[in-house]
């Protein structure tokens, strides 16, 4: 007994009907597992032939749109997937040798889709190329691609390249539960630049990260937090980061009888953990302003003035030398509030001190206090466990003021 599945021209393509059984796996051996592997592989390899052909030929008789709502009730995918699926199905349709040989179970779908969008971007020999698909995997197969390509443009892939960068883009979306996501494509120079500055970005988070004993961070969590910091943090001299300069503007209540904000929120709405609110604060200038609750017209808007001007920098570097808790040369330093700006902590050196990013840290995360001392008047940094030292005594007994 077989099972028929009918090409385009009628002729029946045998598959085994065992391979589409379900089966216990639990009773395979290694080899058994391979083997079921395989018989799957034809499987599919065929059926993603048969889809093309049915989808490239529904489209020739309707809109795109009834297409699409046809894979939707169809195969049950989603409404990009089969967006996806209509292009690619579009691209076999003008390379039918490549779409028989995927029904013939020869290449795997990764080499269809890849002859597919070859045949939109240069010129190509689709024999030749076939040929290196049976034998190759689909990475292998890219790289023969991109060469043939090359040579066949005789201009020494000028025109390639330039389709390429043509192609260039990059989306940043909202998913459905909150997270965003970064989506880019560039051509093979870029990307090779963007690649070696991620590569480095990241293995120096790494070491880091195990020099502080965070070695069970993942590898795509510390991918993230170097590309994150790349796009928002500019590289200075000796390899440190300092924010970008920014300009955030945000929603929250004003407490009259406790003089504090609440409820913090970004323009569009989104909530804000007070740990967040904080940081950003720190690494952002803030535009204060008041709007009517009602139709969020605004009433009143301020300046932004929590960076200090070149002159009040360059007095406190003169004064503080540096970072008052571990003595960093200023230029490693920003400038912090000690009444927090968001709390209405004047620009003013009274109220400003020199801190390094990791005694920053201290100070907003370990409750580390940036005091005065009482003898000296230096403003200094406490850790928590330590008690501030009292007015030094004179040698009759009376304290010296």
């Amino acid at each position: 007994m077989t099972i028929e599945l009918l090409t385009r021209d009628n002729a029946a393509t045998n598959v085994d009907p065992s391979a589409l059984e379900a089966v216990d796996v639990r009773g395979l051996d290694a080899s058994g597992l391979d083997s079921r592997l395989r018989e799957l592989g034809r499987v599919q390899r065929r059926v993603s032939g048969l889809i093309a052909e049915v989808v490239a030929e529904k489209k020739r008789r309707s809109r795109v749109g009834d297409t699409v709502d046809g894979l939707l009730e169809g195969l049950r995918v989603s409404k990009g997937q089969a967006r996806k699926t209509v292009d690619e199905a579009a691209q076999l349709d003008k390379l039918k040798a490549t779409r028989d040989a995927l029904v013939d179970s020869r290449i795997a779908p990764e080499h269809a889709r890849i002859m597919g969008r070859a045949s939109e971007n240069g010129p190509l020999d689709e024999q030749k190329m076939l040929k290196a698909a049976e034998t190759q995997t689909p990475d292998q197969f890219r790289k023969t691609m991109r060469d043939h390509q090359n040579e066949l443009a005789g201009d020494e892939g000028e025109a390639h390249h330039e389709r390429q960068r043509q192609a260039r883009t990059a989306s940043f979306t909202e998913q459905d539960d909150g997270m965003w996501r970064l989506y880019a494509l560039f051509d093979p120079t870029a990307a090779a630049r963007i690649r070696k500055v991620l590569n480095t970005k990241t293995d120096a988070k790494w070491r880091l990260d195990n020099k502080r004993g965070r070695d069970h961070i993942s590898d795509r969590h510390r991918r993230a937090d170097a590309l994150e910091q790349l796009i928002t943090r500019q590289s200075f001299e000796g390899g440190q980061d300092q924010p970008q300069g920014t300009t955030l503007l945000l929603m929250a209540n004003y407490d009259l009888v406790d003089n504090k904000l609440g409820n913090p929120c970004l323009a569009d709405g989104t909530p804000l953990p007070a740990s967040e609110f904080h940081k950003l604060a720190c690494d952002a200038d803030i535009l204060c302003g008041l709007f009517r609750e009602t139709d969020s017209e605004p009433i009143w808007l301020g300046s932004t003035s929590r960076h200090p001007y070149f002159a009040l920098r360059a007095a406190l570097e003169a004064r503080d030398g540096g970072c008052i808790g571990c003595r960093v040369e200023p230029e490693w330093c920003v400038s912090h509030h000690i009444i927090e700006w968001q709390h209405g902590g004047p620009t003013q050196p009274d109220n400003l001190v020199l801190l390094c990013h990791s005694c920053h840290d201290k100070v907003h995360h370990n409750n580390w206090a940036v005091e005065k001392h009482p003898d000296t008047g230096r403003r200094y940094l406490r850790p928590p466990w330590q008690k501030p030292p009292s007015k030094a005594t004179s040698r009759n007994g009376q304290q010296n003021e």
